[in-house]
């Protein structure tokens, strides 16, 4: 049986296979019921091929069909634990079969397919499986693996980016006309030249993720949901290079949660925080979490008006009236970061403006509060104490003269 892990004691699996894909870019459009207390809705990962295969248009099919394959009979796939999901998505407490080592070589002795679709997932038909999926023919599928813990995956499919009107700026290029007439390649080339653009083109490259994320779906790809991971394939691609670089999960999280807290304010009002620690941020989204893996994302979380959302980010959101009683506020971040920095707080907060007080000479008029003189020189004889204590703890430590003794007139 899997150990469990204490996140307090023992140090998380990293599970996500970024030496294979990196995600560079998130798009979340979630919704915050307090009522259940889950954040449910889509995110929209944007892949990369990752540094063991370099460039999608520097590598051969066929190269690297070989170079994938060799690595999953030597076990020189980096040293991975894949626990077994044994558990329907809907339910919170699963259970789980022994490991299947990555790259070790070693069988799945259960005698079942470890791979299925979206609808048996929902349905919670159990399953096991190694790193690299053995289908009935022989062939080996290639596995997109994802930190996650404890959250409820509904479904995972392909994104048709290529049918996103005004794309064609980005398919048309002689570089991407040049690979494949495919269409599956001619998504990953758009994905490719979509992640690729410099930072000066940063609002366009919000604006295009924006609309990619929208596009129609194109099939669903299997998965399987493990206590660390999120496991996602489709049936016959063998290769990263070939994998789906734009998919679509929908999901919820758990209120048990460990990635989320959800308590009151301090005036008994609903809130809910990201906690940054134990488990980072892989109970709040499927993520990569390795110090490889930095990326971009934006966020629209809707949530009912009178809360406000407060999130990591570039931009001062305000929020925008959807319909009545309903309010979205959007983020982003345009700087490579790690996933483990996405935050997000939703409660009934208030702004409160720090009011600076400089040394100035003021008439008393000028001051927004009704502080008299006597106040301000109490305040200001409180400072210079606190200087001559300062001053007298380093002259003490360093063996220098006797400091001198303040003593306050007033």
């Amino acid at each position: 049986m899997e150990a469990k892990l204490d996140p307090t004691k023992d140090d998380l699996p990293l599970m996500a296979n970024t030496s294979h894909m990196l995600v560079k870019h998130y798009v979340l459009d979630l919704d915050v019921d307090f009522k259940s207390q889950v954040i449910e809705g889509i995110i929209v990962l944007f892949l990369e091929t990752g540094s063991r295969y370099g460039k999608a248009s520097s590598i051969g099919r066929e190269d690297c069909l070989s170079h994938f394959n060799e690595t999953c009979k030597t076990g020189a796939l980096e040293p991975c634990h894949i626990p077994l999901s044994n558990a329907s998505v809907f339910s919170s407490e699963v259970e789980y079969n022994d490991f299947a080592v990555c790259g070790k070589g070693e069988k799945d002795t259960s005698g079942r397919n470890g791979n299925h679709s979206n609808e048996e997932q929902a349905s919670g038909i159990s399953s096991s499986k190694s790193c690299c999926d053995t289908e009935s023919h022989g062939n080996k599928d290639f596995l997109l693996v994802l930190d996650c813990c404890d959250l409820s995956v509904l479904k995972v499919e392909e994104v048709d980016i290529a049918a996103v009107s005004d794309i064609e700026k980005f398919a048309m290029s002689t570089e991407l006309m040049d690979v494949s007439k495919e269409l599956e390649n001619l998504r990953n080339q758009i994905v490719h030249k979509l992640v690729t653009l410099p930072s000066d083109r940063c609002q366009e490259q919000l604006y295009y993720y924006s609309r990619c994320s929208q596009a129609p779906g194109c099939g669903e790809l299997l998965f399987t949901t493990g206590s660390w991971s999120l496991e996602i394939r489709k049936r016959g691609v063998q290769t990263p290079t070939d994998f789906p670089h734009a998919i679509r999960i929908w999901y919820r999280t758990k209120p048990e949660g460990r990635s989320v807290t959800w308590t009151t304010d301090q005036s008994g009002r609903p809130c809910v925080y990201t906690m940054g620690s134990p488990i980072n941020n892989r109970a709040l989204f499927p993520c990569q979490e390795p110090p490889i893996a930095l990326s971009t994302w934006q966020a629209s979380v809707r949530t009912s008006a009178g809360f406000v959302v407060l999130m990591s980010g570039e931009n001062s959101a305000e929020p925008v009236q959807l319909q009545e009683g309903i309010t979205s506020w959007y983020y982003y971040v345009t700087m490579p970061m790690p996933a483990s920095t996405f935050t997000i707080a939703v409660g009934c907060w208030q702004e409160v403006k720090q009011q600076c007080f400089t040394a100035d000479i003021q008439t008393e008029n000028e001051f927004p509060t009704p502080f008299s003189q006597a106040d301000f020189r109490l305040v200001f004889a409180m400072l210079l104490k606190s200087a001559f204590l300062l001053h007298s703890d380093i002259c003490s430590m360093e063996g220098g003269n006797k400091p001198f003794h303040y003593r306050n007139q007033n």
